[in-house]
């Protein structure tokens, strides 16, 4: 069943997240693209057949973070879920439903079964997804040796970069006063960690690499809120033990996100692994460097213009050596290219481009 294209497109988001501004500025991206979108409210059984039935007829359902539909630690459970998100999908595709995906994260994060994850997702490409959306070139290679398929997927993939947050937060704080509001030395170089505090994320490790390699100059901010007790308990006591770290284990309010990066010269992002990062996007959007391992789509993100301190996450002293040239770097330099750069990422384009993929996908 084909899509006739004559009237607006119309898409379902599937899972939607408010509290993330990435879909809402994607959405408002598409509203000039002859494009309406809908977002699908979460109910906790059939969520995909029952945010379609709630829906105005959507041509296609435009998937996200997947794992919302399948997450467990117990692999029966797990497998239950599986098998149901994948029937649900072959409904909609009988339905002439066309299904598209944008790949964020290779795996859930720290999802105990991730050769299951791979081979559910290796049958969802293969099978029921008329389209995948990544945000560089980089990862289509990488979607398609970690999820085991064949050459002939890249005929679905799509490039589509990642748009930049400058628009979603206060910008108008001076770094001196930031500083003082946080109790910072105005004339520290700052570093700052910033969002959700997970395993994968490494916080642990960059707080005892900075504890161990940084001067008398240099400040560390930890700014978010730990995913677990223990894990806070652990990031509270590292802390604890360190000079010249300042942490705020607490979820951080829109309202205050200026705070924190307008304090900082530059954002670390020490993480095991990763395929794209809101994070840096944030953090370019301030017109802040970053430190980060050289990973996914992070090093098409900066581009050859400097912006970032790219470090090899194999080296076992790679986050150290990052560390010590970013204190001696020129920090503010390598944030306003990263501003300049990142402002050509603007949701318009952006909107166009994913209402080609859907055009695509609703061709004979």
């Amino acid at each position: 069943m084909s899509i006739q294209c004559s009237g607006p497109v119309k898409v379902l988001f599937a899972p939607f997240a408010e509290s993330n501004p990435y879909q809402l500025n994607l959405r408002d991206g598409l509203t000039a693209s002859n494009t309406s979108v809908e977002a699908a409210e979460w109910t906790p059984f059939v969520p995909l057949l029952r945010a379609y039935a709630s829906a105005r007829d959507p041509d296609i359902i435009h998937l996200h973070w997947l794992h919302e539909y399948f997450h467990s630690e117990s692999k029966l459970v797990f497998y239950v879920r599986a098998a149901l998100f994948l029937i649900q999908v072959a409904v909609l595709r009988i339905l002439g439903v066309r299904v598209v995906w944008t790949v964020h994260n290779l795996f859930a994060h720290d999802f105990p079964f991730p050769d299951s994850e791979a081979r559910l997702k290796n049958v969802f490409v293969r099978v029921l997804c008329d389209a995948v959306i990544v945000h560089c070139e980089m990862a289509i290679d990488e979607v398609i040796e970690t999820y085991g398929l064949r050459e002939n997927a890249r005929e679905k993939m799509h490039v589509v970069p990642h748009g930049h947050y400058i628009d979603n937060y206060p910008m108008n704080e001076s770094k001196q006063g930031a500083r003082e509001s946080l109790g910072i030395p105005v004339e520290n170089t700052v570093l700052l960690y910033f969002g959700m505090i997970r395993p994968y994320k490494n916080v642990d490790t960059l707080i005892e690499t900075f504890g161990a390699v940084s001067g008398p100059g240099t400040h560390l901010i930890v700014a978010g809120n730990p995913h677990s007790k223990p894990l806070n308990t652990e990031i509270k006591r590292l802390i604890r033990s360190t000079d010249r770290v300042t942490g705020k284990l607490a979820y951080i309010p829109d309202k205050d996100v200026g705070t924190y990066m307008h304090a900082s010269d530059a954002v670390v992002l020490p993480f095991r692994d990763i395929l794209t990062s809101g994070s840096a996007v944030l953090a370019m959007s301030y017109g802040r460097a970053f430190v980060a391992p050289e990973l996914g789509c992070l090093p098409a993100l900066v581009g050859s213009d400097g912006g970032a301190v790219l470090y090899d996450p194999d080296r076992s002293d790679g986050l150290a050596e990052a560390l010590r040239v970013a204190e001696s770097a020129d920090l503010d330099a390598m944030g306003e290219r990263n501003r300049e750069r990142i402002a050509s990422f603007d949701w318009g384009t952006i909107g166009e481009r994913t209402a080609s993929v859907y055009r695509s996908v609703s061709r004979t």
